[in-house]
């Protein structure tokens, strides 16, 4: 029974381990402090393109360099479509998204669930209308949201 136990959790940790590179999570550099914040005392702020969305910084730079952030979304909120300017890598926390991009149908993600855009591909996403949205958002650069519309 143990190393059924024992088995189970690596199984686990690795799958982990293999959702966080798939998000793009990685460590270049050694990290200059530890961190670990519990969900209350993350420090949360309005989005100045899309002022109902909050985000709250986990790590770099998303001014211009590699970053990774939570996200929340209120329940049924959809931003029009856009594009960003590099590429963007979505691990869904809590309630339910629906995304699609160019040349794809509309997917139910839930929780676990990885979604990856790939820089200046239109895409549309929404809140599902039942809960409250909330998701890791890592990218290798800059983050920005262009609206499709300005593209045209």
């Amino acid at each position: 029974m143990r190393r059924r136990s024992l088995l189970w959790t690596g199984f686990r940790l690795g799958a982990a381990a293999a959702l966080a590179a798939a998000a793009g999570v990685t460590y270049t550099q050694v990290p200059d402090a530890a961190k670990a914040w519990a969900h209350g005392e993350l420090t949360w702020v309005k989005d100045n393109v899309l002022p109902t969305v909050q985000s709250a910084l986990l790590w770099g730079d998303p001014q211009g360099g590699e970053h990774g952030m939570l996200r929340k979304f209120p329940a049924g909120y959809s931003p029009p479509p856009h594009t960003h300017p590099s590429v963007e890598r979505v691990v869904v926390i809590s309630g339910s998204i629906v995304v699609s991009h160019e040349g794809s149908r509309e997917k139910v993600l839930g929780p676990g669930s990885f979604s990856e855009i790939p820089a200046n591909v239109v895409h549309a996403v929404r809140c599902s209308e039942s809960s409250d949205c909330e998701f890791l958002l890592t990218s290798n650069d800059r983050f920005a949201i262009v609206p499709a519309a300005e593209q045209r």
